[in-house]
């Protein structure tokens, strides 16, 4: 697929990558917050787009919230049709919906509208990669990069301007609990157990 959105979003990656080449300081978000005297520990998710390109600072250290920001910034004025897709590291989501454990691991990526269907890629990338997957809240994807082990559940997608007033991990654990940075129930369910709970209904012969 090679069209003029395809050139856009490539020259985009390709200017993230750009900026982030010329990034400064620890590599580590632990070592660069001790070195320059921060203690709070939601300081990488108060961060903006603006932030990140005048205090260059590392891609380890804003994470893939970061980058995500930096792509809404690059991408706003273009004719791109674009949301940011929230996911949940799947094992982390449902120990948390047990009570065993509060903290929520996860990932964001962008998806562009193409040919009237959504296509997900990672904007921490340098090439632009579609990943081959059903971009639906409550689905679950693999996306087999070498840093994103294991299944992850979109639980959001999100507009731009919604995505970038994320500023702490609470909201953010909110999006990846239930989809919105002001709900902290679990009311995402995952398509494979939707589907495993229509079986034993129906029954499977």
């Amino acid at each position: 697929m090679h069209d003029m959105n395809t050139d856009t979003i490539q020259n985009i990656l390709t200017d993230i990558e750009e900026i982030l080449r010329h990034a400064v300081g620890p590599r580590s978000r632990p070592d660069y917050m001790k070195a320059a005297g921060i203690t709070n520990p939601d300081w990488h998710f108060s961060l903006t787009a603006d932030d990140i390109i005048e205090q260059k600072i590392p891609a380890n250290v804003i994470g893939c919230t970061g980058i995500a920001k930096l792509f809404c910034k690059l991408a706003a004025g273009t004719d791109l049709k674009y949301s940011v897709v929230c996911t949940a590291y799947e094992p982390d989501w449902r120990k948390a919906r047990k009570a065993e454990d509060r903290n929520i691991g996860g990932h964001q990526l962008i998806a562009v509208e193409l040919d009237g269907k959504l296509r997900m890629f990672h904007p921490g990338r340098s090439k632009l990669e579609f990943i081959d997957a059903n971009v639906v809240v409550g689905n679950t994807v693999d996306f087999g990069f070498r840093d994103v082990h294991g299944l992850y559940l979109i639980t959001a997608i999100m507009k731009p301007q919604d995505f970038i007033k994320i500023n702490t991990y609470e909201k953010l654990r909110n999006v990846y609990a239930s989809g919105d940075m002001n709900n902290p129930k679990f009311t995402i369910v995952p398509l494979m157990e939707m589907c495993a709970k229509q079986n034993m209904h129906f029954g499977r012969h």
